[in-house]
């Protein structure tokens, strides 16, 4: 599928007939469809030129599509795009905000979890992780759900931890994981998911929550981060904190020399698990969350990749676009952007994707900038020093699970391609994104006719 040049588009922040949740937009193509992006998450969900008609323009449904088009309306409340019956914020019942009202005289994180959460798991591996940074806190920690609660840090006066734990009842209809956090003189404030639960620990800890990375885990993170780890360290990147796990000796080596200056007193704050360096027999790999983003046979490259991927954490220059996503850069000075799940996949491939001129780059995310005639251009270290930029020449994408009609397919693959931008994002950084990737050839294919085109394509 390829593009043909960039066409007009218009950006809504509502319509007449959408009620948009807050920090959604509707891109509308200059090709009849659109698509419509959360400011604030991942999230994103293509519509095709008809249903462009009724929801954008106002026009009127014909009734043998009005089942189908609220199908559509339903799919997007449950995804969080559109206002409607859909609670977004849940709170305690009674009984639960009574106990909320207990005297505590430091702060009390409360987390609900459960033993069949992925997310938890991720979660309590953290907390093993950070043992030490936890157990300097001034502040207690409740996990419930998994038995008897489990207190980490300062443990509750005489009596209060059951009191305590007993909150988790009612904290039921949050999900899990989910926490409640009680302060001396502060209002209780209540916390679902992931995030909102590992910002409320780094903030116990004393880092800053908006200068440590924390990235939410995906189905494969708690495979790759479910054992224990030897020593857990905090690299920098241009002001920001990243969590560095390390397994074996000579990893726990490498990842110290990349965190460089230990500390003040050699303590630190609570820092989320974002990598993982170990040393099985005689090669080095490198996870990020559950990809495997960079492995190697010598310990001079892996340190090197190591403070690679570190730095590419730090902040993007405010012209520059960041995607989540993977690249495969070639020697002849051009580059092929593919989707996060198919890293891994890659880089055990590397040696045979070497053989055509291919390689996966291991920087964390994929930052593009505009060349003189707006089309993208990768801008990636190298070996000087110097920022090396590489013109991308399109995107591998994977084929729809199931039969889509074939004038919709680049529509709906373009759509998932905007939505790797990171978030939070401004609406004209979103349709910024647009402009800049809705002219590259879009090629589809399984994994393994991913690799027979990449060696044809140099054949």
């Amino acid at each position: 599928m390829t593009g043909a040049g960039t066409p007009a588009v218009r950006l809504f922040t509502e319509t007449a007939a959408l009620r948009l949740t807050s920090g959604t937009i509707l891109l509308e193509t200059g090709g009849g469809d659109g698509m419509l992006l959360s400011c604030h998450a991942p999230i994103a969900a293509y519509v095709p030129p008809a249903v462009m008609n009724w929801a954008a323009r106002g026009a009127t449904v014909p009734a043998e599509h009005e089942a189908a088009y609220a199908r559509c309306l339903a799919a997007w409340r449950s995804a969080g795009l559109q206002e409607g019956e859909v609670r977004q914020n849940a709170s305690l019942p009674e009984a639960g905000k009574r106990r909320l009202h207990l005297t505590v005289g430091r702060p009390v994180l409360v987390i609900a979890s459960s033993p069949g959460c992925g997310y938890c798991r991720h979660l309590r591996a953290d907390l093993e992780a950070n043992r030490k940074a936890v157990a300097r806190m001034d502040a207690s920690v409740l996990i419930t759900g998994d038995g008897c609660p489990e207190v980490w840090g300062v443990r509750p006066a005489p009596g209060q931890v059951e009191e305590l734990a007993d909150i988790r009842v009612d904290m039921a209809e949050l999900g899990t994981p989910s926490a409640v956090l009680l302060t001396p003189d502060g209002s209780p404030r209540l916390l679902r998911g992931f995030d909102a639960v590992t910002m409320a620990l780094i903030e116990l800890g004393r880092e800053e929550p908006g200068r440590t990375v924390c990235e939410t885990p995906t189905s494969c993170s708690v495979a790759v981060g479910a054992g224990p780890v030897d020593a857990l360290v905090t690299a920098r990147a241009r002001g920001r904190s990243v969590g560095i796990a390390a397994r074996g000796a000579e990893a726990v080596e490498v990842a110290g020399l990349v965190a460089g200056e230990p500390a003040p007193n050699g303590h630190t704050g609570y820092v989320p698990v974002t990598l993982r360096v170990e040393r099985p027999r005689n090669l080095w790999l490198i996870f990020r969350g559950g990809e495997l983003a960079a492995r190697s046979r010598s310990e001079e490259e892996a340190l090197s990749l190591l403070e690679r991927v570190v730095a590419g954490f730090g902040p993007p220059e405010a012209h520059q676009t960041r995607l989540l996503c993977g690249v495969l850069v070639h020697t002849q000075g051009r580059a092929m952007l593919f989707p996060r799940s198919r890293l891994t996949y890659f880089v055990e491939r590397s040696s045979l994707l070497a053989r055509s001129g291919w390689r996966p780059s291991p920087d964390p995310f994929v930052l593009l900038e505009a060349d003189r005639v707006g089309a993208p251009v990768l801008v990636h270290p190298s070996s000087t020093g110097t920022p090396r930029r590489t013109p991308v020449s399109g995107v591998l994408a994977q084929p729809p699970d199931h039969p889509r009609p074939a004038a919709h397919m680049r529509g709906r693959a373009l759509t998932s391609i905007v939505n790797w931008h990171t978030r939070p994002a401004s609406p004209q950084r979103l349709h910024a994104a647009y402009a800049l990737l809705s002219a590259l050839p879009i090629h589809l294919g399984t994994w393994e006719e991913t690799l027979t085109f990449l060696e044809r394509l140099d054949a």
